[in-house]
């Protein structure tokens, strides 16, 4: 028998998890499909993604997947936990388990303690599990990182950077991130909070610090650094014309006695090649018998996303009720589809 799941959101990530619900996972129903985009709803999904065949007819809500009765929502509508926090809540009061790459669910109990209270209260007296997750947060700065600390002595620093191409990214994305500004429409959406960048550091150096068992001395510091483009850069949708941002430099801190015990850093760029920019993920801890990790090219962020999200839905079922985060289950590993029987082996 198959797991019964559905998917809310089919933007650049949600009709990725989609796609490949569809065409790679011979496990799964994907019994419903939801959008808030106008010119999705009411469609057949497999005509919304390009697809021959396959796929529900798109809803308009939540609520409308939820009387489908499925077991798993990918529920992939934002970045931040107040976009997200009312369907979560109606999915774990129905006892429908969550994954999502809201990266502010990732780990909220010290952004919106409120918030995560309510939604872990919601999930267990409904008996859902709510997991917030992604390439990153959920594998590339943290999952994987606290994996590769396994084989340390000891730990005195942690450094990641990540480099990704952002082309093809959407419009919606590339301004919430911060490209095509003017630099001082950069700098002011910054400053009034507009601009968001890349969410999820804070979650990300969070989740490392729980596992490694430290504590941060006060909140997470981020920086940005503008990256201008000196001719017109090419995007899915047009241009960024020469004078704006074609993408940017964020860096993130976090301080442990005293010292600044993990520093990631993340570039984003339309065209980092010609930049002199490699695509690569690398991680470096330093520590008595220190580690050094390079993923060359560097994981698809859109690719690695939806896969993710996918191949988390057997250890997703199989957890007790609860808002958890990765910390709390058995790293993801690709999942082929197998048998319903095989999800639920212990």
């Amino acid at each position: 028998m198959s797991m019964r799941a559905a998917v809310c959101g089919l933007g650049t990530i949600g009709s990725q998890v989609a796609r490949l619900l569809i065409e790679g996972r011979d496990g799964v129903e994907l019994v419903g499909a939801a959008s808030k985009d106008e010119a999705q709803i009411g469609r057949p999904l497999h005509e919304v993604l390009g697809l021959g065949s396959g796929g529900p007819v798109v809803a308009d809500s939540v609520g409308a997947l939820l009387d489908g009765r499925p077991e798993a929502v990918v529920l992939a509508t934002g970045s931040f936990l107040p976009d997200v926090r009312e369907d979560v809540l109606a999915c774990a009061r129905a006892g429908v388990n969550v994954v999502s790459p809201c990266e502010e669910l990732a780990f909220p109990f010290t952004r919106d303690a409120g918030a995560a209270r309510e939604i872990d209260e919601a999930a267990r007296a409904g008996g859902a599990t709510i997991l917030g997750s992604g390439v990153n947060p959920g594998i590339i700065f943290d999952t994987l990182v606290a994996t590769a600390s396994a084989v340390c002595w000891d730990v005195t620093a942690i450094r990641g950077r990540r480099v990704v191409d952002t082309v093809e990214f959407g419009q919606n994305i590339h301004l919430r991130l911060g490209i095509g500004y003017t630099p001082e429409e950069f700098e002011a959406g910054h400053a009034s909070g507009t601009i968001a960048g890349h969410v999820g550091f804070p979650e990300s150096i969070q989740i490392v610090c729980e596992r490694l068992g430290v504590q941060l001395d006060r909140p997470v510091e981020e920086r940005f650094e503008p990256l201008v483009a000196e001719t017109p850069a090419p995007t899915r949708y047009g241009q960024v014309d020469a004078g704006r941002t074609e993408g940017f430099v964020q860096r993130a801190t976090g301080v442990v006695g005293g010292r600044n015990f993990v520093q990631f850093e993340l570039l984003l760029h339309l065209r980092p090649r010609e930049a002199g920019y490699e695509p690569a993920d690398t991680i470096e801890i330093d520590g008595r018998h220190p580690v050094r990790l390079s993923l060359n090219p560097g994981l698809d962020a859109v690719l690695a996303t939806a896969a993710v999200l996918v191949n988390s839905l057997p250890g997703l079922i199989r957890a007790g009720p609860g808002l958890l985060t990765v910390k709390d289950l058995p790293a993801p590993t690709a999942w082929l589809g197998g048998p319903r029987e095989s999800m639920l082996r212990s």
